[in-house]
C-alpha cells in the first residue's frame, strides 16, 4: 500500500480499490498481481472484482524498469530523478479474460471517429480530406484536426469550407480538458513523464522524443532568458 499511497491511488471509490493490507504489483512481462500482506501469499485475481489486469503499452518517456536484490521489480524516473515499486502504466491496465473469447468486431455502425482516433497523436501529419465541409468528410476533418494532424480541407466550395473551418476551431476549446484532467485526476496523482491528447495518454510524436532537440530547446531558452529584457547577457 505504501506504493499506492506514493502515487496517491489508495483512495478512491473505484470498484479497482483494494481492501486494506493488498497491494498491486506487476510482473517484468507486464502482468498485475496482488499481495495479500495479513495472509502473506499473492494471486491474480483481483481481490474484489476477480477480474486478472495487465499493464498496456510502454513505459512512459524517461522511465526505466530495474529490478532489486529481492526480485522485486521498481521503477525509475529519470526526469524527475526518483525511483518508486508502482508501475506508473497501472493507471491504464486493460482486463485480460483468456476463457471468454468473443466475435464482436472492435468497431460497428455506433462508432464514431473520435472513438477510433482516442488515444491517438498526429502531431506532424498531413491530411488532406475531400467533401470536407459537411457529412462524414467533416467529422473526419474534424477528428484528425483534433488529434494533433495538419487537415487540408478540399472543398469546392470555399464559403462552405471556411464556416468548416471555424467549426473545428471551436472544437478547440475541449483542449483545455486535457489540462484540467492531467491537474485534477486522482489516478493521476504522482506519475510523471506521460503525454496526454484529448484527456487520453498517448506516445509523443518522434521529435517530442528527440535527446538532440530537447538540449536545442534549452540552449535556446537559456540564450533569450539572458538577452530578454532584466537578463545578463555574456
Amino acid at each position: 500500500m505504501a506504493a499506492l499511497r506514493y502515487a496517491g491511488l489508495d483512495d478512491t471509490d473505484s470498484e479497482d480499490e483494494l481492501p486494506p493490507g493488498w497491494e498491486q504489483r506487476t510482473t517484468k512481462d507486464g502482468w498485475v498481481y496482488y499481495a495479500n500482506h495479513a495472509e502473506e501469499k499473492t494471486q491474480w485475481e483481483h481481490p474484489k472484482t476477480g477480474k486478472r489486469k495487465r499493464i498496456a503499452g510502454d513505459l512512459p518517456y524517461g522511465w526505466e524498469q530495474e529490478t532489486d536484490e529481492n526480485g522485486q521489480v521498481f521503477f525509475v524516473d529519470h526526469i524527475n530523478k526518483r525511483t518508486t515499486y508502482l508501475d506508473p502504466r497501472l493507471a491504464f491496465t486493460v482486463d485480460d479474460n483468456p476463457t471468454k473469447p468473443t466475435s464482436r468486431q472492435r468497431y460497428d455502425g455506433s462508432t464514431t471517429a473520435m472513438e477510433i482516433l482516442q488515444g491517438r497523436d498526429f502531431t506532424g501529419k498531413v491530411v488532406v480530406v475531400t467533401g470536407a465541409n459537411s457529412g462524414i468528410g467533416f467529422e473526419t476533418a474534424k477528428s484528425f484536426a483534433l488529434h494533433g494532424a495538419h487537415v487540408i480541407l478540399a472543398c469546392r466550395n470555399m464559403t462552405r469550407a471556411n464556416e468548416a473551418v471555424s467549426r473545428i476551431l471551436g472544437e478547440w476549446q475541449q483542449g483545455a480538458a486535457t489540462t484540467v484532467y492531467c491537474a485534477a485526476a486522482p489516478e493521476l496523482e504522482g506519475l510523471g513523464g506521460m503525454y496526454f491528447n484529448n484527456c487520453c495518454r498517448c506516445m509523443p510524436s518522434p521529435e517530442a522524443q528527440s535527446e538532440e532537440t530537447a538540449r536545442a530547446l534549452w540552449a535556446l531558452s537559456e540564450r533569450l532568458i539572458q538577452e530578454g529584457p532584466g537578463g545578463q547577457s555574456g
